[in-house]
């Protein structure tokens, strides 16, 4: 994108979020030249970004950031904004104020809607991949600053600019080298005069000491704002002392700056260079969404730049209180946790305990209509219908449908799936069609399809498990050989999110589904299976490109019934077995006499041609409050305006406190795994799991001295369950229906003990178990 140059102001623009004042370094973190490389997939000619840029202090560069990069940090920027606000009224007992006293070495508000923030950002490795993203800009860093090894990276962040955020005053973000000095003079010859102020512009100025790379993570258009940047403005803030960092806005004519203001216009991905001492401003956001742009800040290796955070308070200072209070807060909506803190219940794969308003809802519904169905024009049958709609619009809150139309309710996930499976027998699959399954799936999603398949005379695949005997990677499905496991004969794909045994998330596995199966003419059924997922991560039928999620409520804190969220453009072949359903003598459908209609909709009474029979009432009830619950630990967004955007922020504090609780076990179990007392089966990192663990007991001598055990060769397989459920630890010994998984990938015969932790478990409880 070519840097054009005007004499009038040009409307494109580009949204620099918050140009700030002066930024310090962060302890513990430099990216020096040795650090950084400058290696690319082919040459990129910068020389004419570079002459921009010394030129107009200003550049924008010939390179573009991926998409899935960009994406990604979006997400990780967002969290990271939330989880840092949520830190500091934590610390402060009050919203992060303006002015960077009342901020932290973390996050400031520089201005009203504007903060900087380095939290989870700073040297964090993904921002920092020498692939993705170091390499595609850091040839013409080095060539601005003098080469790889004059260069270092300072710090990294990201700035957040809210709608309504007001116009900044003109500033810079760094004062030119010592010409800023009253009587300034040099060692040596006096007749040096490169530090005289004269009349009129300056002729000379000192090379790029330091310069900011901006990314924005979304689109900056016209009408939402952008940062307005004074041409060559760097040659004219020479003599200014350092008080032209702080916005004013006089400092275009104080500095006689009678050139071009520009502004431009970039796109998620695209990268903007310019120099610290260029005069710039950010003007008012007047778009609808939060906006994060990642920011570099580049110096020479000699040159620190230590203002914007020095000397305030840590975010860190949240934990021990955070922790504290969030555990003590989840765990009070649970009677069953509270009435016995002795117990720790660590079978949240098998079946969660219930929060008291999904109690409270399902007792409720009963003592008010007691078991009265739909379709009578009465008060109490039109309550329940009323139940129906809204367990519909909870479960598309929950799980992303399209509309409440698409949700289906059933016994259980098991019931749906082989209802969903059967519905596609007929003219729509022929023999010789194959289906794609997962050996690391629960059973449930195997058996319907191995029925189907048998049916229809279809070919059975296997997604396969690495084989490396690593423990770590025995339940990690082999991306490399998905391309040959799928053709134009695929015609379902079924696949668990994550793993009920041994926690493993699989999200990479669809991506790579997607990616293969995009261009299909025929693209075959994506049916996902999200019981195990659900309590621990936001999931989305859109976003995960799926035609089915199906799930059992009583796995994440509600009843007993099964949601199924599906595309009904996708499902509109399938034929799923029901009342009404009436067949000529050679088996083909004659007519359905008791039709429904393509959704089910208040006017036809809720019913929908996916639900077999009457309904749990009382269970729908429950799971309309169990998704309010999920929506009212996002205790910054009222769940009755916009109970989808609660859900969001309820699930990013929900993963990041598994994510600790995993760190937690996984440091803790660290010891044992090292001393060959136990075996754990499935990822040692928090990011691609759930707190939920397969071990085993190794075999160990007789009298074991740390187990204190008494048995020679063949231990007994459940010992590990009972001698924790003598200490009130209650966990699960089995194949937990995973049998292709537990006894074939992990060779494990004999079962692995699960140890399964959701949101309500606490550190604490993580100890007294590992102890």
């Amino acid at each position: 994108m070519a840097l054009t140059i005007s004499r009038k102001k040009l409307s494109v623009i580009i949204d620099c979020f918050l140009s700030r004042a002066l930024h310090n370094s962060i302890p513990g973190f430099s990216l020096q030249a040795s650090n950084v490389s400058s290696r690319t997939s082919s040459p990129i000619d910068f020389s004419k970004a570079v002459e921009d840029f010394k030129k107009n202090g200003i550049a924008i560069l010939p390179v573009s950031i991926e998409d899935e990069f960009v994406a990604k940090s979006r997400k990780l920027c967002m969290s990271a904004w939330v989880d840092a606000l949520a830190r500091g009224k934590i610390v402060k007992g009050h919203e992060v104020k303006l002015g960077q006293e009342h901020g932290f070495k973390e996050i400031v508000l520089r201005a009203p809607g504007r903060y900087d923030m380095q939290w989870k950002i700073d040297g964090d490795k993904h921002f920092l991949d020498e692939e993705k993203v170091l390499s595609k800009f850091m040839p013409f860093v080095h060539e601005v600053l003098g080469g790889q090894q004059m260069t270092s990276l300072n710090f990294n962040g990201c700035l957040m600019s809210l709608p309504g955020a007001k116009e900044q005053l003109w500033h810079i973000d760094g004062e030119h080298l010592y010409s800023s000095e009253q009587d300034f003079k040099c060692n040596g010859s006096e007749e040096v005069e490169f530090f005289k102020r004269k009349s009129g512009e300056a002729d000379a100025i000192l090379p790029a000491h330091c310069l900011n790379i901006f990314i924005p993570l979304v689109d900056v258009e016209s009408n939402n704002g952008g940062t307005e940047f004074c041409l060559g403005s760097h040659f004219h803030t020479k003599f200014f002392s350092d008080d032209i960092v702080w916005q004013d806005s006089s400092w275009k004519e104080r500095i006689g700056f009678n050139g071009d203001v520009l502004a431009i216009k970039v796109n998620a991905g695209e990268v903007l260079a310019f120099d610290y001492r260029v005069l710039h401003r950010a003007l008012e956001h007047g778009g609808k969404e939060v906006r994060p742009l990642l920011y570099y800040t580049f110096t020479k290796r000699w040159f620190s730049d230590a203002m914007n955070f020095a000397d305030l308070p840590s975010l860190t200072l949240a934990d021990g209180k955070m922790t504290m209070k969030v555990e003590k807060e989840w765990r009070q909506n649970f009677p069953g946790l509270i009435k016995d803190e002795k117990q720790i219940f660590c079978d949240g794969a098998a079946g969660s305990q219930v929060p008291e308003v999904v109690i409270k809802r399902m007792a409720e519904h009963l003592m008010d209509v007691g078991c009265t169905n739909i379709g009578g024009d009465y008060q109490t049958s039109q309550k329940v219908l009323n139940v129906v709609t809204r367990a519909r619009a909870a479960g598309r809150d929950l799980l992303g449908a399209n509309s409440t139309g698409e949700i289906a309710f059933g016994l259980n996930c098991s019931n749906l799936m082989f209802h969903l499976a059967r519905s596609m027998e007929g003219d729509l699959l022929k023999p010789g069609d194959n289906i794609l399954l997962s050996k690391a799936c629960h059973d449930a999603n195997i058996a319907p399809w191995l029925h189907l398949a048998k049916n229809m005379k279809m070919e059975i695949r296997w997604f396969e498990t690495t084989a490396d005997g690593n423990h770590s990677n025995m339940d990690k499905i082999d991306l490399d050989k998905i391309a040959t496991l799928i053709d134009d004969k695929t015609r379902v794909i079924s696949l668990g999110l994550a793993s009920n045994a041994t926690g493993r998330i699989h999200l990479d596995v669809v991506k790579k589904v997607n990616e293969i199966t995009e261009t299909f003419v025929n693209k075959p059924f994506l049916i996902l299976d999200a019981t195990h997922f659900v309590p621990h991560r936001r999931c989305n039928l859109k976003s995960l490109q799926a035609d089915a999620i199906l799930c059992s409520a009583y796995k994440f804190f509600g009843p007993h019934i099964g949601i199924m969220a599906f595309d009904k453009k996708r499902f509109t072949a399938l034929k799923p077995c029901k009342v009404g359903l009436r067949f000529a003598n050679d088996g083909l459908l004659e007519e359905d006499i008791l039709d429904p209609g393509e959704v089910p909709t208040i006017e036809n009474c809720e019913i929908s041609r996916w639900e077999m029979g009457t309904l749990n009432y009382e269970g729908l009830a429950g799971f309309d409050a169990c998704v309010d619950y999920f929506a009212s630990l996002a205790s910054d967004i009222q769940p009755t305006s916009d109970r989808g955007k609660a859900i969001d922020q309820s699930y990013i504090k929900i993963q990041k406190h598994e994510e600790a609780l995993s760190d937690r076990f996984l440091n803790r179990l660290q010891p044992l795994l090292e001393q060959n007392k136990l075996s754990l089966f499935g990822s040692q990192k928090s990011d691609d799991r759930t707190p939920t663990f397969a071990i085993c007991l190794n075999d160990v001598q007789t009298h074991d001295p740390y187990f204190g055990m008494a048995w020679n060769d063949t231990p007994d397989p459940y010992y590990l369950v009972k001698k924790l459920k003598e200490k009130n630890i209650f966990c699960t010994h089995g194949n937990h229906y995973a049998v292709e998984l537990v006894e074939k990938s992990l060779q494990q015969v004999d079962g692995v003990t699960r140890i399964s932790f959701l949101h309500y478990n606490t550190l604490e409880e993580v100890d007294r178990v590992v102890d």
